[in-house]
């Protein structure tokens, strides 16, 4: 037992070991960075708060209700000294997997146990054992593992198997209602609300029940008539009091959750399932059976990974000429294959309750994902297989089997064939877990996988920004608007390259298509006030300022930008407003401080200057232009060695982006402080990072002759 339990450990950790050094990477951004749940001080607030950390009754929250997940994460940041680490988080996540493997082990060993498969010792094969291995390599698992987000996906998974776990040895016990059942019931309860599909181990647990409870007597003698055979079913009375239960809570658990949410469906977009917006119920469909066999195909030959497949990365089927029709035929020809086989009275009752019920891990899990209840958020989302692959798992095993039960002289050939698939999955987790580490693989390789796919081009397009490669930023850009070309964020994204080239003209076109798809588009009507102010037309940029603020009242970016236009139309009291206003709603708008403290410098409005900078530095301290700027301000206040300080600390925090000027205004401070030498020097400082600086140019000049006439 502990061997096969080693080896479950080495195999379920090795893919990840080396990868687990990576970055933040698509979803973990909004969940876990920008997530103020995940840093704040309450712990209270993931209660009211959906996963992305917007309020759970809101119109705007996709109402995924997972707060046990988020304070993971809390805990995660503080045992980190309050800092994020994404290491830290993908090494919880590998052991919660490790963890998930052992008890998706213990699983099969229960249901293998309960089966009673007659004649096991002449194909001893240990099926919980092999099944388990083929789980913990799965490259299906991977975007649960190494993305940080799948964490809710590996927790719903841990507390489902031990509610079942637990359910199983409920069902031994004398009395109905016992201390089991009770933990079991909870399990399910705190499984939910790590992710919602945790509620269906209950839905598992009563089919479960029911399978192993049902007995079928005198079945030759009756002729399989219907009405003789439903006499014949006997189901034990304490199957159907659990069954009850387990229903009554189920149900309980889904209002309390509708009460949650604010008793209102998450409203999505056309471009996360396109499908489920589609008004013909033949495209409706038929595109989601299709994603039913992209699923299945997905846990088959998990070749093809991505991210992401929503926006065209699979398009809709219209018409029942399209080529896919054939593969949904296929695969409801072998689902009518496989029930004609296991309903068939070749098969014994032990190899159909087995059957069954790793179908039934399969089916159940996944339902909440298949649009047939509520339409989801996505088209196909891999980490969401999580949970049903345990059932595909054995299924895949228990195929093995029955192989090497009708093989007597290749068993070595086929079981060589099963290690060789655990070898390959195992190397496909390796290879993939590694496009995990960072944004920039993991988007570059989706785009093989799904090249029509409008966001995969939108993220590669903002990583190429960050690289400050700008001409494959605005290629990749073109794309995703070309095959969306209602895409109004790549558009004002767009706009925003284009601004920065000063190609004006066109970043303004980009950034009126953006606004006429979505009027209550801010960052749009901001950056078109920016391009407006920079093409000199002051009236219809403050008309843009305006009009972003109305759709976003608490816009600090927004109130900057107007204090910038206002500066330049030479309204400095209501630039001044605008820049405090900016900061009253981030106090840590490092641009907005920088502007009012320069200009209070530079409007001789030293007393309030000298006012307000023990505010910016308690909110910005390690901030090099705050520094700079204060400098500036006690230079003139004659404050030399304060300003001295100042200086030195921006200059230190600038590091290598550090300046001629910054070398320049400390030569001046010395040159007013009569330090004649630290001057000199500092002004050589500054022609060495720039040789044409004028005022350090025409300062040294005055310096020297200044001190030749002395």
């Amino acid at each position: 037992m502990y061997f096969k339990l080693f080896i479950i450990f080495t195999v379920s950790a090795a893919p990840f070991l080396f990868s687990l050094h990576g970055d933040f990477v698509f979803d973990d951004s909004e969940a876990i960075v920008k997530n103020k749940d995940v840093t704040s001080k309450s712990w209270l607030d993931s209660f009211s708060n959906d996963f992305w950390g917007t309020n759970i009754k809101s119109n705007h929250s996709h109402k995924s209700y997972r707060p046990l997940t988020i304070l993971t994460y809390r805990l995660n940041y503080i045992i980190n000294n309050r800092q994020l680490s994404a290491t830290q988080f993908k090494v919880i996540n590998l052991i919660c997997h490790i963890i998930c493997c052992v008890l998706v082990w213990k699983t099969y060993s229960c249901i293998w146990a309960r089966v009673k498969w007659k004649n096991e010792e002449k194909y001893a094969i240990d099926v919980p054992f092999l099944a388990s291995l083929l789980f913990s390599v799965h490259p299906i698992h991977v975007e649960a593992i190494s993305g940080i987000v799948g964490r809710a996906d590996l927790l719903a998974a841990m507390t489902f198997l031990l509610s079942f776990l637990i359910y199983d040895v409920s069902m031994k016990k004398k009395s109905i209602f016992n201390i089991y059942l009770c933990i079991s019931i909870t399990l399910a309860g705190l499984s939910m609300l790590f992710k919602e599909n945790g509620i269906t181990v209950m839905g598992v647990c009563c089919l479960y029940d029911i399978i192993l409870s049902i007995r079928i007597k005198a079945l030759d003698k009756l002729k399989y008539k219907t009405t003789n055979l439903l006499k014949c079913i006997h189901i034990d009375v304490k199957c159907v009091y659990r069954t009850v239960i387990l229903i009554t809570f189920a149900i309980l658990f889904l209002y309390a959750r509708w009460i949650v949410m604010g008793t209102a469906k998450p409203e999505f977009k056309a471009i996360d399932n396109p499908a489920a917006f589609s008004n013909n119920l033949f495209t409706k469909t038929a595109t989601y059976n299709y994603i039913y066999f992209l699923n299945i195909m997905l846990l088959i030959w998990p070749q093809w990974l991505c991210y992401d497949w929503s926006m065209g990365c699979v398009p809709l089927i219209n018409n029942v000429l399209d080529f896919r029709i054939l593969f949904i035929s296929i695969m409801y020809l072998y689902l009518f294959l496989f029930i004609k086989a296991v309903c068939s009275r070749n098969y014994r009752k032990t190899s159909k309750r087995i059957l069954f019920l790793a179908t039934l891990f399969i089916l159940i899990p996944f339902l909440p994902a298949s649009n047939i209840i509520f339409p989801v958020g996505f088209v196909i989302a891999e980490r969401i297989l999580y949970i049903p692959s345990i059932g595909y798992c054995l299924f895949v095993v228990i195929g093995l089997r029955n192989i090497l039960q009708n093989t007597r002289n290749n068993q070595k050939v086929f079981l060589g064939i099963f290690l060789g698939l655990i070898l390959i999955y195992g190397m496909k987790s390796w290879q993939r877990a590694h496009d995990w580490q960072n944004e920039y693989k993991l988007f570059t390789n989706a785009l093989s996988v799904c090249p029509l796919n409008a966001k995969v081009h939108y993220n590669i397009a903002k990583v190429a920004d960050a690289k400050e490669n700008s001409s494959w930023a605005i290629d990749e850009y073109t794309a995703a608007i070309r095959l969306y070309p209602e895409y109004y964020q790549a558009m004002n994204n767009l706009a925003n390259l284009l601004k920065n080239k000063k190609e004006f003209s066109a970043a303004e076109a980009y950034l009126r298509k953006a606004i006429n798809h979505k009027k209550d588009f801010p960052a749009a009507w901001m950056n078109l006030g920016i391009v407006l102010a920079n093409t000199k037309r002051y009236i219809e940029s403050q008309k843009a300022y305006k009009t972003a603020l109305l759709y976003r009242k608490n816009y600090p970016d927004c109130f900057y930008n107007l204090g910038n236009l206002y500066l330049e139309m030479n309204k400095t009291d209501d630039a001044m407003e605008s820049w405090y206003q900016a900061i009253n709603l981030n106090p840590k708008h490092v641009s907005a401080w920088t502007n009012l403290l320069a200009l209070l410098d530079n409007t001789n409005q030293i007393k309030k200057a000298l006012q307000i900078i023990p505010k910016a530095l308690i909110e910005l301290p390690d901030s090099p232009s705050i520094h700079f700027a204060i400098a500036n301000i006690y230079g003139k206040h004659e404050q030399y060695a304060t300003a001295e300080s100042h200086f030195h600390q921006a200059i230190n925090l600038f590091k290598e982006r550090v300046q001629a000027i910054h070398y320049a205004n400390l030569g001046v401070l010395y040159h007013r402080w009569q330090k004649y030498d630290l001057a000199k020097r500092m002004y050589k400082k500054a022609l060495t990072i720039d040789p044409n600086f004028p005022s350090a140019n025409k300062n040294l000049y005055n310096l020297e002759k200044f001190k030749m006439k002395k």
